[in-house]
């Protein structure tokens, strides 16, 4: 059978795994403390989010986000509810209101 050079790198990369394991080979490692899990947002959370925090409407709240007025809209009526990246990012912002400020304009 024909080997690949992706075949290849991807054998010699589980070569030097079992290698490392073995403790013949010493691997770069870098260690990293992940966050936890966002906090669930329900529409009452994201309504005071954005009226309290951010005083601004619904297309406003979404163009920061980058989503559409009508997510935001269907997030706070609760048909439907913010995917696990959405929520992170609502997280953030009631964090750190002011990072979407930061950000460059167009």
């Amino acid at each position: 059978m024909k080997k690949t050079k992706m075949g290849q790198e991807l054998i010699e990369g589980l070569q030097d795994a079992v290698e490392h394991a073995r403790g013949a080979k010493k691997l770069r490692a870098t260690a990293l403390e992940l966050p936890k899990a966002a906090p669930h947002w329900n529409k009452t959370k994201i309504v005071t989010l954005r009226k309290d925090r951010f005083h601004m409407s619904q297309p406003a709240f979404a163009a920061v986000l980058n989503v559409t007025a009508s997510t935001i809209r269907a997030w706070e009526q609760g048909r439907k509810e913010p995917s696990g990246a959405a929520e992170r990012l609502l997280q953030v912002a009631d964090r750190d209101p002011g990072v979407f400020q930061r950000l460059p304009t167009r």
